[in-house]
C-alpha cells in the first residue's frame, strides 16, 4: 500500500509541478502601445485677412483724430472771459474740420464681406455719430462770436461730453477678424 500511495504522491506531485511550470509560463498578453498625441495644428500662416487689414487702416486712418482730439480742444471752463472767446472759435474750428476729414473717409471705407460684415454696421454707426456731431458743432460756431461765454462754454461742453460718452454702436472685438486686423496695420495705433 505504500507504494500505491507513494505512486499517488509523486503522480499528485509531478502534476502540481506541472501545473506550476504551465502558470508561469503562460505569458500575458501585452497592453497595446497607447499612440503619441497628435500635434496641434499649426498656426495660420497666412494671417489676417488682407482686404480686412485695408479696411481696418481705412477706418483707424478716419476716426483716429477725432479719438484723440478731445485731449486738444478747449474746455468750458477754459472760457473765463471774452478774451477766451477765441480758443474756442478755434477749438470749434479744429473740430469741425476733423470731423468733416473722419465723414469723409469713413463715406469712402467699402463695404466689408462675411464673416465680417458686422465691420460695416461700426462704420454706418460711426458715420452716424459724426455727422450728428458735426452738425451740432456747425450750429455753434457762428454762435460763439455773437453769444458770448457762455454759449462759448456751452458749445465746448455738450461737444466734449458728446466725444467723451461716446460708443461705437459694434465693438471692433464683436467683428470676427476685426482685431488682428488692426493690429496688423500700423494706422490703428491708439484705435480700438
Amino acid at each position: 500500500m505504500m507504494s500505491q500511495t507513494a505512486a499517488r504522491f509523486r503522480v499528485i506531485a509531478a502534476l502540481a509541478a506541472g501545473f506550476t511550470l504551465a502558470a508561469c509560463s503562460t505569458t500575458s498578453p501585452e497592453p497595446a502601445p497607447t499612440p503619441a498625441p497628435s500635434p496641434p495644428p499649426p498656426p495660420s500662416p497666412t494671417g489676417p485677412d488682407p482686404a480686412l487689414v485695408s479696411w481696418a487702416g481705412g477706418y483707424c486712418g478716419a476716426v483716429k483724430e477725432i479719438r484723440l482730439i478731445g485731449y486738444s480742444l478747449a474746455k468750458g471752463y477754459d472760457i473765463k472771459t471774452e478774451a477766451d472767446l477765441p480758443k474756442a472759435e478755434a477749438s470749434l474750428q479744429k473740430l469741425d474740420t476733423t470731423l468733416a476729414a473722419a465723414i469723409t473717409g469713413l463715406e469712402k471705407l467699402p463695404q466689408v464681406a462675411p464673416p465680417a460684415q458686422a465691420a460695416n454696421a461700426l462704420a454706418a454707426g460711426e458715420l452716424a455719430f459724426y455727422r450728428k456731431l458735426h452738425g451740432t458743432v456747425t450750429e455753434y460756431r457762428p454762435l460763439v462770436a455773437r453769444g458770448g461765454v457762455r454759449t462759448a462754454k456751452a458749445a465746448l461742453d455738450v461737444t466734449g461730453i458728446d466725444l467723451v460718452s461716446h460708443a461705437p454702436a459694434v465693438e471692433t472685438g464683436k467683428v470676427p477678424g476685426l482685431d488682428p486686423a488692426m493690429k496688423a496695420n500700423a494706422a490703428c495705433k491708439l484705435v480700438g
